[in-house]
């Protein structure tokens, strides 16, 4: 595989979420997923010196960045993804389901990639336990917290196996 084209799809990806952000920020948790043409992304900043993350959809909302500038940073984040998976594919690579991105001020990224098979899963369930494993957040929604409760007493019962 061309570890070049990949570092720098890698780091297009990491300067289209920085450039999305309209502020400060110390560290950014990046989901992205491609699966069969379907791609989705959500991201959280922690902002400098802030202990609270924000959620990348909530930007346009907060800041004074329209929507439209939002979705076109958005929608040029999903076709690199698209680009990324492209890239493993054509290298006979296993092809990935989804993976996290981290990345701090410094420019020190980790790059996660799962193979699991998502065809199966729901995709709130995915964002809730997303969202608990890697930033702490406890899910709002009733159903949210039903989701997480099984994912704990299954993760529970995996341990003690």
């Amino acid at each position: 595989m061309n570890d070049e084209y990949l570092n720098q799809l890698y780091s297009d990806i990491a300067q289209i979420v920085a450039e999305t952000i309209p502020e400060e920020w110390e560290k950014f948790y990046l989901y992205g997923e491609v699966v069969e043409g379907k791609q989705t992304s959500r991201f959280y900043y922690y902002p400098m010196n802030r202990d609270e993350p924000i959620y990348s959809h909530n930007i346009p909302e907060l800041f004074t960045m329209s929507e439209e500038e939002y979705y076109r940073l958005w929608n040029n984040l999903l076709d690199t993804m698209q680009e990324l998976k492209k890239a493993f594919v054509a290298n006979k690579q296993e092809p990935w389901t989804n993976f996290t991105m981290i990345v701090d001020k410094t420019g020190k990224m980790n790059m996660d990639f799962s193979y699991e098979d998502l065809s199966n899963t729901d995709p709130h369930e995915r964002r809730t336990i997303w969202n608990y494993e890697l930033l702490g957040i406890m899910p709002k929604s009733n159903s949210g917290r039903q989701i997480l409760q099984q994912y704990l007493e299954e993760k529970e019962k995996e341990g003690n196996s």
